[in-house]
């Protein structure tokens, strides 16, 4: 299950594990590109935090349904 938030210079995305067995994943996509993934960690309670660009994304999710070697995509923007 997810949910998908729009703001004005950001989207949030929020994943529960319907099994309870991990905490939620939020990214933050913000309009310039950058990438967020944070996850609250019981152990230091606070949100341990991944920066990266949406490049790397796309790849991420590319590599899922990928075989094994070296790739490479191009992200296009929407903006005109």
């Amino acid at each position: 299950m997810f949910t998908v938030e729009l703001e004005y210079d950001y989207a949030l995305i929020r994943t529960l594990d319907e099994q309870d067995r991990h905490e939620d994943v939020e990214v933050v996509i913000g309009d310039e590109g950058e990438v967020f993934i944070l996850q609250f960690n019981e152990s230091t309670q606070k949100n341990s935090v991944i920066a990266m660009s949406l490049q790397q994304l796309v790849d991420l999710y590319a590599a899922m349904d990928s075989p094994e070697g070296l790739f490479g995509l191009e992200v296009k923007s929407g903006k005109q």
